[in-house]
């Protein structure tokens, strides 16, 4: 029988390194979100805040699978074609955010989002169906689990951000264009801590 102390530590690793996990997953769902949701984006300054809303709800419930596509779609996709701005209107902001790659990149890109995917889904619905918070040997084998696929997490989160971070100097460049300072143009609810 293991004793209650050395239970106790392991458990309470496998749940922190679970809960870290789980948090990044999350974090690369928000990161999604934003980039699918600034991708097109056509309005009169002051309609864009409400658009971005209805953006949001459009997309808050979606599953990391659903975003993982749609992301691929509108990202690496071609450019929404504009329709022209009403006629009253006397400023209109169009803009659509891409990248554009090598088709091998891409789906390399693609299929390392899908893995995270999957093994998100795998972690859930699976791992933590056969854990056995009370074993040592299950509390180290979920951790064996989580640290490398932790490590992967949190290289896809860092490219995320990086595009969140290209996505917020073309927002500099369009709002310094506007040349209106005192009332800035946001994009929907931006990820922090990404």
């Amino acid at each position: 029988m293991e004793p209650e102390d050395e239970i106790t530590a392991a458990k309470d690793e496998a749940l922190r390194r679970l809960g870290r996990n789980v948090v990044n997953f999350q974090k690369i769902k928000t990161c999604l979100k934003f980039l699918i949701a600034v991708s097109d984006v056509e309005g009169a300054p002051h309609e864009l805040q409400a658009q971005q809303t209805r953006e949001a709800a459009t997309i808050r419930r979606q599953t990391m699978g659903v975003l993982a596509d749609a992301f691929y779609k509108s990202v690496y996709g071609a450019v929404a074609e504009r329709g022209p701005p009403p006629g009253n209107a006397s400023v209109w902001i169009s803009t659509s955010f891409r990248l554009e790659g090598d088709s091998e990149t891409i789906k390399r890109h693609r299929r390392a989002l899908s893995t995270l995917v999957s093994e998100r889904n795998k972690l859930i619905h699976e791992d933590l169906s056969v854990f056995d918070h009370n074993s040592i040997r299950s509390c180290h084998a979920l951790i064996e689990i989580l640290d490398p696929q932790n490590v992967r997490i949190l290289e896809h989160l860092a490219g995320l951000k990086q595009l969140i971070d290209t996505f917020k100097v073309h927002l500099a460049a369009i709002q310094s264009q506007l040349g209106d300072d005192n009332h800035p143009i946001r994009f929907g609810k931006q990820p922090n801590d990404a």
